[in-house]
């Protein structure tokens, strides 16, 4: 059935069988032993199965700032039994953080039917994209997630989260949270956990580390990236040097093989002319960078008027061309950021102590992943002729938490909802004030 049609009902089933399925895969996995894995499970949990811990934590995850007694009461609505916010306070931390990392790489990051990689990723068994974003945070959490430092030593926070997927398979490998401090030069070996012979590995500048090249490539796996200016370019044949000037001419194009620094690495290297009016942009704004430190050099400006990239994948697989359009397919993963940022709240978090961040944030990191297996899951139904919108999906499912819980609950909307009439609509006892029907009460008695 075709999803042209807007008020297709097939739409919201597909959608509703996601989630089931995503259900189904955490009631048949023995989470146990994950949980062990993680350090966050000591025992067997005598009141709350673990199941139904993180089926909560999953329906919760389409809320906006989540306090640890919101956080219980849907536990205990989960579990059918009562759960209290000081039951739950002694399980945060960073063995649950662990935890759920684990759950949503394992169970929530892969399509039950995946698809093959065809044309110029035929060759590779898996596309693996590295990034990362950081959200700035209130500076009492400097101590757990340092931020950037200043000249005045003013303390400030920020979180990193550091986020490996696979591009063909739409599965999520790897999800980690620190602080700013921890650059992406640093995670640049997180990879190398994860990569397996014929994977594909892309990623930006800020990872490029010769060594850890050098360490994919022992794994039998590829990489692509641009080339860091300043990485000195050795000649195969001779061991010589090999200056810039030498190698290009305006307008030309490049492609040989080379050696990549001190460590001698071999590998292709791809040089494309870009517009003049995009290099002369480049050289402008590079010009105008507001820390001097960062003055570029006349040879740094000249390798402006081109996109310069490094890779070990064959000519017999990529010609030239098919680099700039293939490294182009990393801003995929800045979409999934910005859907997570601007639609699904990976923003608003519970930051008042680090415990209740990386509660707040684990918990959010389920249902952005769910959203980005949702969004894959709609694409397979559909033709060619209309493709579905991770910004467009996640600004949807953002406005229907409502909807999302029930539906991971196994629940109907109204069941949800009398749920919260019963459990939340009322006033708090209290004995050191009184609310407004008390007080009107009260004022009526005074003037009978």
């Amino acid at each position: 059935m075709s999803k042209q049609n807007c008020t297709n009902p097939s739409l919201h089933r597909t959608l509703e069988n996601n989630l089931h399925h995503v259900q189904k895969q955490l009631e048949q996995a023995d989470l146990t032993p994950v949980a062990r894995q993680s350090g966050f499970l000591q025992r067997l949990p005598r009141k709350i199965p673990i199941l139904k811990l993180v089926l909560a934590l999953v329906a919760l995850a389409a809320e906006t700032v989540l306090s640890l007694e919101r956080v219980a009461a849907v536990i205990s609505l989960a579990a059918g039994t009562s759960y209290s916010k000081q039951a739950l306070h002694p399980r945060l931390g960073i063995k649950l953080e662990l935890f759920l990392a684990q759950v949503a790489t394992a169970l929530l990051g892969q399509l039950s039917s995946t698809t093959q990689n065809q044309g110029w990723f035929k060759p590779f068994q898996r596309v693996l994209l590295h990034d990362s974003t950081v959200q700035p945070l209130p500076n009492h959490l400097a101590q757990a997630f340092p931020g950037a430092a200043n000249g005045r030593k003013h303390r400030y926070a920020a979180l990193k989260l550091q986020f490996i997927c696979d591009l063909v398979h739409s599965q999520v490998l790897h999800l980690s949270l620190s602080g700013f401090r921890r650059n992406d030069q640093a995670a640049s070996p997180d990879i190398l956990d994860l990569a397996q012979p014929g994977d594909l590995v892309i990623r930006d500048l800020g990872y490029f580390v010769i060594k850890v090249l050098e360490q994919l490539a022992l794994k039998g796996a590829y990489f692509l990236s641009r080339y860091r200016h300043g990485v000195l370019l050795y000649d195969p044949a001779t061991g010589q040097p090999l200056e810039w000037a030498a190698l290009l001419r305006p307008g030309s194009w490049l492609d040989r093989e080379v050696l990549l620094g001190k460590e001698k690495l071999p590998a292709r290297l791809v040089a494309l002319p870009v517009p003049e009016a995009l290099a002369n942009e480049r050289r402008r704004k590079a010009r105008n960078n507001r820390d001097r430190r960062l003055n570029p050099s006349a040879q740094k400006l000249f390798l402006l008027g081109w996109n310069i990239f490094v890779t070990n994948v064959p000519r017999a697989i990529w010609p030239a061309k098919a680099l700039g359009p293939i490294y182009r397919l990393r801003w995929r993963i800045e979409i999934i950021f910005k859907a997570w940022k601007s639609h699904l709240r990976l923003g608003e978090l519970n930051c008042r102590t680090a415990d209740l961040l990386r509660l707040s944030v684990m918990t959010k990191l389920l249902f952005c992943i769910a959203v980005y297996r949702m969004c894959d899951a709609l694409e397979l139904m559909g033709d060619e002729q209309r493709h579905v919108s991770l910004l467009r999906l996640a600004r949807i499912l953002g406005e229907c938490a409502c909807w999302f819980a029930a539906t991971v609950l196994g629940i109907s909307m109204a069941q949800w909802l009398d749920w919260h009439l019963h459990h939340h609509l009322f006033y708090e006892g209290r004995k050191d004030r009184k609310n407004f029907y008390e007080l009107l009460a009260e004022m009526q008695a005074r003037l009978a």
